[in-house]
């Protein structure tokens, strides 16, 4: 939520209307280079890195064959025998490769149910929050679809300020856990770059069978600096390990910590996902933590009821979640923000809008892909 607020700040300095869909997107973009170059960087501790590699498939272990596990006799001890003419022939035979087993995420016993057992120095405070925040999974389905996108159009008092694309790509691996992929990315058009440059991407590797988040990385290429944000969620041992760097022209700062998680949360780009699958009833509330950095963000939501609503994709019959976070910092007002969801089967991101210091921020949706 944080992040989300701050992407859309940094459009505001590049002052983009007129970005080309196309710029956003690369056939060279490889998210699992990205994903290893940026473990690398950060020089993560080889069992750390080995539970959150990414990768497109788990490997399997192949069966050994019959064969191999019968002992040879000694070729002298085995008779010789005549073959006739005929015998000498060749048999050829096909050779039939094993039909490939269905690659399975495995379980997290730890984690599922709760009342597993928590680490001996676990915070009393987590169990509390994580008793609170276990209610919202319980009624969660999740809503989205591979190959989905959401193109939308960032306005600031009125002027189109910039675009974000918001993908749900393949799923992949994580260690050996499979994870949803959601990824989002901003970027200035070329012509405005001698005043702002602005490349950012955020991806989010959210666990199949758990329904949390087991990855989040940033990377940030602006003008006045870079970042590279990575977060790693083990939800084993119920830890979080962020990696953060900072680079300006005056200084480099980095950071690094190993943190206890709740065992529900969500990370700054996978809540959008989340909400969107939460039940819609008029007058819900959920209060659900986001982990950032190591830090907990508490957003409070309430479902206002529906709208219909005028969008570039048509007219849709919308509803409208309030939220709320108890953070406060340097440019959020208050962290209040509204969205908007589609009321129907595909609850589709159609709008926005959050409050800040010198005004307020919209996101309208400006094309939908699946």
């Amino acid at each position: 939520m944080k992040y989300f607020v701050l992407l859309t700040l940094s459009l505001i300095i590049s002052s983009c209307s007129n970005i080309k869909w196309s710029s956003f997107f690369s056939d060279d973009d490889d998210n699992l280079k990205r994903s290893e170059k940026l473990m690398k960087s950060f020089e993560v501790e080889e069992d750390v890195m080995s539970k959150f590699e990414a990768k497109k498939e788990v490997e399997q272990t192949a069966p050994k064959k019959e064969e191999d596990t019968k002992v040879k006799e000694p070729e002298e001890k085995v008779a010789k025998k005549e073959v006739s003419k005929k015998e000498t022939k060749k048999v050829v035979k096909k050779v039939v490769s094993a039909p490939r087993k269905e690659i399975k995420p495995k379980p997290n016993p730890k984690l599922i149910p709760i009342k597993s057992k928590y680490p001996a120095d676990y915070p009393a405070n987590l169990k509390e929050l994580s008793q609170a925040a276990k209610k919202n999974w319980k009624n969660f389905k999740p809503v989205w679809f591979e190959g989905e996108r959401v193109y939308m159009d960032i306005n600031y008092m009125g002027v189109s300020t910039g675009r974000i694309v918001i993908s749900t790509l393949d799923p992949i691996f994580i260690g050996e856990r499979k994870a949803y992929h959601f990824n989002a990315k901003v970027k200035t058009a070329s012509y405005y770059r001698y005043l702002y440059e602005l490349d950012d991407t955020v991806d989010s590797y959210f666990s199949v069978e758990n329904n949390l988040p087991l990855k989040f990385s940033l990377i940030q290429r602006e003008s006045d600096k870079d970042v590279d944000d990575l977060q790693l969620f083990d939800l084993d041992e119920l830890k979080t390990y962020s990696f953060y760097k900072k680079v300006t022209s005056k200084k480099t700062k980095k950071k690094k910590n190993t943190k206890y998680i709740p065992t529900h949360y969500v990370d700054p780009l996978s809540i959008i996902y989340f909400l969107r699958s939460l039940p819609m009833d008029k007058g819900s509330e959920y209060s659900i933590p986001i982990m950032n950095q190591g830090k907990i963000i508490m957003i409070n939501t309430r479902v206002m009821g529906t709208a219909k609503i005028d969008t570039k994709i048509g007219e849709k019959e919308a509803y409208i979640v309030k939220a709320n976070t108890k953070y406060s910092g340097d440019t959020l007002k208050s962290g209040d923000m509204t969205f908007w969801f589609s009321a129907d089967e595909k609850r589709i991101f159609l709008k926005f809008e959050a409050e800040i210091k010198i005004g307020s921020i919209t996101g309208d949706i400006e094309k939908y892909e699946l």
